[in-house]
């Protein structure tokens, strides 16, 4: 129902009219977050609304927020579910902006999930970003992806 009466659109649009305001983007993000859960007409919708780059924005604009961290890498990790979102996250910066969030907010516990279920999802079935994922990280995040990939096979 959100989707249909415009919900999407009026929530990227709000982080493009407020790019600034960590509070909006922190709230916007959650909003996508919870509309990309299970959903993949949605995770389309948000894509083709410029959901994908306002996220990535997001993320390089408030880089030291915890919030806006949290829930932008929980919005790209239901995302980047669709194979289509990932390759447009690897495309936009995505994979160098997590792997940036995971170091900055190595003490988050929420942050370090939600990032690495995203870079799970973005190197599953792609090749092309399980290569751009690997020489981007630090040796503990490596580790970190890896318990995570083996966690989705198992």
């Amino acid at each position: 129902a959100i989707a249909k009466e415009g919900g999407i659109e009026a929530v990227v649009s709000a982080m493009q009219q407020h790019e600034g305001s960590a509070a909006v983007q922190e709230k916007a993000c959650g909003a996508l977050h919870s509309l990309a859960c299970h959903n993949d007409n949605n995770r389309i919708a948000i894509a083709r609304a410029g959901g994908i780059e306002a996220v990535i924005t997001a993320m390089r604009r408030h880089e030291e927020s915890v919030g806006v961290q949290n829930q932008a890498c929980g919005a790209l990790w239901n995302l980047s579910v669709n194979n289509g979102n990932a390759i447009a996250i690897a495309k936009g910066g995505g994979i160098r902006v997590i792997a940036s969030t995971m170091k900055t907010h190595k003490n988050s516990a929420k942050v370090q999930a939600k990032a690495c279920g995203a870079l799970r999802n973005l190197a599953c079935h792609n090749d092309d970003n399980t290569i751009t994922i690997t020489p981007t990280q630090s040796g503990d995040t490596r580790i970190a992806i890896v318990m995570s990939l083996s966690h989705a096979v198992s």
